[in-house]
């Protein structure tokens, strides 16, 4: 059973259909949103990878809408009661979606195991969303893991954070090894080809893929 008030759960159905509303703009090239985030790769005592903790940061016309929506609700909950219950929606929702995250090694992608942890904050004014990731089974560390985050609808583009000094760290890895961010380069003819689609127009699913950084592992000879 719910822990939080009918009201707030009332609140967040709304809240849903507020930022749902966002989509009707008026017409708008892909993506409508973006998302700073950061990735630290869990490293075990083993060298094994076990998880991606992320840091999801919502831009700040998506960040001021779910917080209207949120002071909107009537109810005793504080802000940060109802920052915890929209994570909680929002980790409901990444379940049904393959946490918009996929992990490779070489070209055979990875199962996840699923969400270990989360916590939903305000940080200048900005919606953070943090979480943990696991991987059904630990791989070695290697240079043939890499990960991507994406929208596959490119509906939200994820942007690795270039306002902090390392937006991909490796934790508990031996010194020689760091991560390191890939940058997209999507043929130009997909870029207009996307950019002129409105919100009226399908975009096809996966396309957020083209678009998406890749974090990798580089390893440094011992």
């Amino acid at each position: 059973m719910s822990v939080y008030s009918p009201h707030l759960r009332r609140g967040l159905a709304l809240l849903a259909g507020l930022v749902m509303s966002w989509v009707a703009l008026p017409a708008m090239a892909h993506p409508h949103g973006w998302i700073d985030y950061r990735v630290a790769v869990m490293v075990d005592d083993q060298q094994r990878v076990t998880a991606l903790e992320q840091s999801w940061k919502m831009d700040p016309f998506q960040s001021l809408t779910m917080v209207e929506g949120l002071e909107s609700v009537t109810g005793e909950e504080s802000m940060a009661q109802r920052l915890d219950a929209l994570g909680h929606e929002i980790a409901a929702n990444l379940a049904t979606q393959h946490y918009l995250t996929h992990v490779y090694d070489g070209e055979e992608e990875l199962t996840l195991g699923g969400i270990e942890d989360y916590t939903t904050r305000l940080d200048d004014n900005r919606v953070e969303f943090s979480f943990i990731v696991t991987l059904a089974e630990p791989q070695p560390l290697s240079e043939s893991l890499r990960w991507q985050v994406y929208d596959g609808t490119y509906f939200i583009e994820f942007l690795y954070d270039d306002q902090i000094e390392r937006p991909v760290e490796l934790v508990n890895a031996p010194p020689q090894c760091h991560g390191e961010v890939v940058h997209a380069d999507p043929d130009p003819a997909v870029v207009a080809r996307v950019s002129a689609i409105d919100i009226t127009g399908e975009t096809p699913e996966g396309i957020g893929r083209l678009f998406s950084d890749t974090g990798v592992i580089k390893c440094q000879d011992a």
